[in-house]
C-alpha cells in the first residue's frame, strides 16, 4: 500500500501550553497551541489504568468492553482530541480525504519534542467519530518518527532475511524461561523458514563479547532481543540486560548497544522484546533505549513499552516478519501485527504494546528481491565513474541505482566528505504565493531545472581544510588568523576572510591532487556511508553553481529550509541563535538537508561560480535558471558580483532559505563568508 504523510511536531512546552504543527500534509500546514488534558496526578491514575487493562485483557475473550478497556478508549480520546485540535484536525480530515482520493493510506508521522510526552502510549489514539484506534487502520499506520541528518534508503537484500537473536536472563533478575521464548520466535517464524523467506539464528552467549563477535559474522538484516531491559535514573538512559563473564547482570546501555549495532550497514531494524526498551527520561527525547538505536543510524526500532503475553507476542512476530518477507514498508508490517493481535483476542488493548521509531522516509528498509539481487556488503563498496554519472544524467529514473561498477577501491583517502545528488528535475526559486513572506524578486520565478548527478561537500571547507591548502601552496593566509599559523580553537569552524579567488584556488588545488594517484572519497549515498575512486582526469573540483547548492539543500519537494518547510532556529546557525560566531560545521545534524548535506542554512554565507551582474540591485541574469547563458563564466572580470548562498550568523532566517540569494564581488571577502566545493565529471561541468 502506498501511504501520503501526514508529519505531526509536538513541541516544548511553552508555560501552560504546547505548540502542535502540521509540517507536512496534503492539506498543506497548521499551527495550534494546546493544553495537555490530564494533571500529574490524574496522568498517572491514566497510565495505571492502562497498565490494569493490559494485565486483565491479556489472552482472555470477551465480546463486550470491560471498564478497563473503556477506560483506555477515554485515555486515548483525550490524547486525539489535544493532538488533533482545530487547524490541525481540519489539515488532518482533509488529508484523509485527498489520501482515500487517491486510494493511499494516510502515514502519521508523529515527532515529540517535548521530553516529558515522549514516553506517553501515543498508539492507543483514538478517534470517537470512526470509534476506532488511530494506528489500528492499515490506512494509518502512526509511527514515532526521528528526524536525523542521515538519510535512509532501502537496503538491497537478497532473501532470506538474516535474524541475529539474543536471549539472555542473566543470574540476580527475575528468572526467563530461555528455551520457551526462543521457541515462541521460532513457533512465529516456522512458516516464513520453511519457505526460505528467513533464517533466524541464536547467539550462543549472552555477553557483549558474544555479540560482538557474532556481528563481525554477519551480515544480519535484523536484530531480536529477549530479555530485561530497564531505565536508569542515574544515568537518564536505557539499558538492556545482559550477562557479564560470571553470569551476573551487566547493564549495556542503549548507547553501548548502539555502538555494537549501528555500524553494521547491513542491520536495518532492531527489535527489542525487554520491559522499558520505549521508555525515555522526562529531560531527553533521545534517552529511551530505542530512540538512542536510531540516533545511533539504525533506520527503524521496534520496542515494547509494556509486558506483553505469548499469544500476543507470537502472534506480533509472525504477521510482522512475514509482512516485513513480502516486501511491505515497517510501519504497515507493524499495523498487520498489531490487527493480528486483535483477531485473536478480541478486545485485548495488547496490540498497543509495540512502539515503532523510523527514520526511513517511506518505512521501507528492504528492497527484497529472491536470488535475483547483489547484496552491498562492505567488501563491494560501489564505485561510480564518470561514464556511470553520465548514464545516470541521461536516465533520471535510474539515479538511486547508478551503482555500476563495484569493486574494492585503493589509494589514499581524500580529506573531503561528499554527498551523491542524484540526476533530475527539481525545483528552483520561490512561489510569491505560497508559504513565506519572505520572498524576493530576483527569486521569481519559481521553475523547474533538471541537472545531471554530481557531488557535494558534506560541510563547508573548514579552518583546518584550507590550512592544508595554505601551506602546500604557500598561499596567503586569511587576515583574520594568526602569521605563523590558524586559529586551532575553530578548527573545525568554516573558513572565512576569503575571496571568490581564493575559494577557485582551493578547487584548483584539489583538482590538481587528482592528477596523481588514485584517491578514494568518502560519499553519503542512499543512506550509507561508501566510497568513491576518483582516478584523476575526468573530474574536477569546482564551486557549486547556485543552481547545484540549491538542489542539494531542498531536494525536488520544493520545501523552503533544508529541513522542512516551518522554520526552526535549532536547526542552523543564523541571527535568530544569538550565538554571533560561526561554530563547527557539523554542530547542526537536525538541519541536514535531504541528500545528508549539513550547514545549508546559517553559519556563513557560500560563494558559488554563478555570477549576479554588475548592479548590486538587479540582476543581469533573471530566472528561469539558464547554465548556458553565460551566467557561469569563470573568466568574467571582477566588476561581476558573484551570487552567495546559505545565509550566516548574522542574517535572519530570511536569508537561511533554500531560495535566498546574496552576491558580493568576487575579489571581496569578508567575516561571514566561505565556501564549499562540488565534485563534477568533467563533461558534465558548464563553465
Amino acid at each position: 500500500m502506498d501511504y501520503l504523510d501526514f508529519e505531526l511536531e509536538i513541541g516544548v512546552r511553552d508555560g501552560v501550553e504546547y505548540p502542535v504543527a502540521v509540517l507536512r500534509s496534503p492539506a498543506g500546514e497548521a499551527r495550534e497551541r494546546v493544553e495537555f488534558p490530564f494533571g500529574e496526578l490524574e496522568l498517572e491514575n491514566r497510565l495505571q489504568a492502562l497498565q490494569i487493562a493490559l494485565l486483565r485483557t491479556g489472552g482472555i475473550l470477551r465480546q463486550v468492553l470491560t471498564p478497563e478497556e473503556h477506560a483506555v478508549q477515554a485515555f486515548g480520546r483525550a490524547l486525539f482530541e489535544m493532538l488533533l485540535y482545530g487547524e490541525v484536525r481540519s489539515r488532518y480530515d482533509v488529508s484523509l480525504r485527498e489520501a482515500s482520493a487517491q486510494s493511499k493510506g494516510l502515514r502519521i508521522k508523529l515527532r515529540v519534542q517535548s521530553p516529558e510526552l515522549a514516553g506517553l502510549p501515543w498508539e492507543f489514539i483514538y478517534d470517537p467519530r470512526r470509534a476506532e484506534y488511530v494506528s489500528l487502520s492499515r490506512n494509518t499506520p502512526l509511527v514515532r518518527y526521528l528526524e536525523l541528518s542521515q538519510p535512509v534508503q532501502p537496503l538491497r537484500a537478497e532473501l532470506p532475511l538474516r535474524i541475529l537473536g539474543l536471549a539472555a536472563s542473566p543470574a540476580g533478575l527475575p528468572p526467563l524461561d530461555i528455551a520457551q521464548e526462543k521457541q515462541r520466535v521460532e513457533t512465529a517464524l516456522e512458516g516464513l523458514r520453511a519457505a526460505g523467506l528467513v533464517t533466524l539464528t541464536w547467539l550462543d552467549g549472552q555477553t557483549w563479547r558474544d555479540l560482538q563477535r557474532e556481528m563481525r559474522r554477519g551480515p544480519w538484516h535484523i536484530f531480536h532481543f529477549i530479555g530485561h531491559g530497564g531505565f536508569s535514573r542515574t544515568t537518564e538512559e536505557g539499558f538492556v540486560a545482559l550477562a557479564d563473564e560470571s553470569g551476573g547482570a551487566y547493564h549495556l546501555t542503549a548507547t553501548q548497544l548502539g555502538r555494537l549495532l549501528a555500524d553494521h550497514r547491513d542491520l536495518r531494524l532492531a527489535l527489542l522484546n525487554a520491559c522499558e526498551g520505549a521508555r525515555g527520561s522526562t529531560q531527553d527525547v533521545f534517552s529511551a533505549t530505542a530512540a538512542i538505536l536510531m540516533r545511533r543510524g539504525l533506520p527503524a526500532v521496534l520496542a515494547m513499552q509494556y509486558p506483553i503475553t505469548d499469544r500476543a507476542a507470537i502472534e506480533f512476530s509472525r504477521t510482522f516478519y512475514e509482512a516485513l518477507a513480502d516486501g511491505l514498508p515497517v510501519d504497515t508490517a507493524t499495523t498487520e501485527a498489531r490487527q493480528a493481535i486483535s483477531y485473536v483476542a478480541p478486545h485485548s488493548v495488547e496490540w498497543g504494546i509495540p512502539v515503532l521509531y523510523m527514520r526511513a522516509p517511506d518505512g521501507v528498509l528492504f528492497d527484497v528481491h529472491a536470488g535475483q539481487m547483489k547484496r552491498l556488503s562492505s567488501l563491494e563498496t560501489p564505485t561510480l565513474t564518470p561514464q556511470a554519472a553520465t548514464q545516470v544524467a541521461a536516465q533520471p529514473e535510474r539515479a538511486q541505482a547508478a551503482i555500476l561498477d563495484v569493486e574494492t577501491p585503493t589509494g589514499p583517502l581524500f580529506d573531503v566528505e561528499l554527498a551523491y545528488i542524484p540526476s533530475g528535475d527539481f525545483v528552483m526559486g520561490s512561489d510569491p504565493h505560497q508559504k513565506s513572506e519572505f520572498v524576493q524578486d530576483e527569486e521569481l520565478p519559481q521553475h523547474t531545472l533538471t541537472l545531471p548527478a554530481y557531488y557535494l561537500a558534506l560541510t563547508p571547507v573548514t579552518n583546518r581544510q584550507y590550512l592544508a591548502f595554505v601551506q602546500a601552496r604557500e598561499y596567503r593566509r586569511p587576515e583574520h588568523w594568526p602569521s605563523d599559523g590558524f586559529p586551532e580553537d575553530q578548527a573545525d569552524h568554516p573558513v572565512t576572510n576569503v575571496s571568490w579567488y581564493d575559494a577557485l584556488a582551493y578547487c584548483t588545488w584539489l583538482t590538481e591532487r587528482l592528477g596523481g594517484e588514485k584517491c578514494v572519497a568518502k560519499v553519503w549515498h542512499a543512506g550509507q556511508w561508501e566510497t568513491l575512486e576518483i582516478d584523476g582526469a575526468p573530474w574536477r573540483f569546482s564551486l557549486p553553481s547556485e543552481a547545484e547548492w540549491e538542489k542539494a539543500a531542498r531536494g525536488t519537494d520544493g520545501r523552503l529550509y533544508p529541513w522542512g518547510n516551518l522554520w526552526d532556529a535549532k536547526r542552523c546557525n543564523t541571527k535568530e541563535s544569538r550565538k554571533e560566531v560561526t561554530v563547527p560545521v557539523q554542530a547542526y545534524p537536525m538541519g541536514a538537508s535531504p541528500y545528508g548535506v549539513l550547514d545549508m542554512a546559517g553559519n556563513v554565507w557560500e560563494w558559488t561560480r554563478t555570477l549576479w551582474g554588475v548592479d548590486i540591485v538587479e540582476p543581469l541574469f533573471r530566472y528561469p535558471y539558464d547554465p548556458a547563458d553565460g551566467r557561469e563564466d569563470i573568466g568574467a572580470d571582477t566588476t561581476m558580483y558573484r551570487v552567495l548562498r546559505g545565509g550566516s550568523y548574522n542574517y535572519g532566517r530570511d536569508a537561511a532559505r533554500c531560495a535566498g540569494r546574496n552576491r558580493l564581488l568576487p575579489n571581496h571577502h569578508n567575516w561571514y563568508v566561505g565556501f564549499r566545493v562540488a565534485l563534477l565529471a568533467k563533461d558534465a561541468s558548464t563553465d
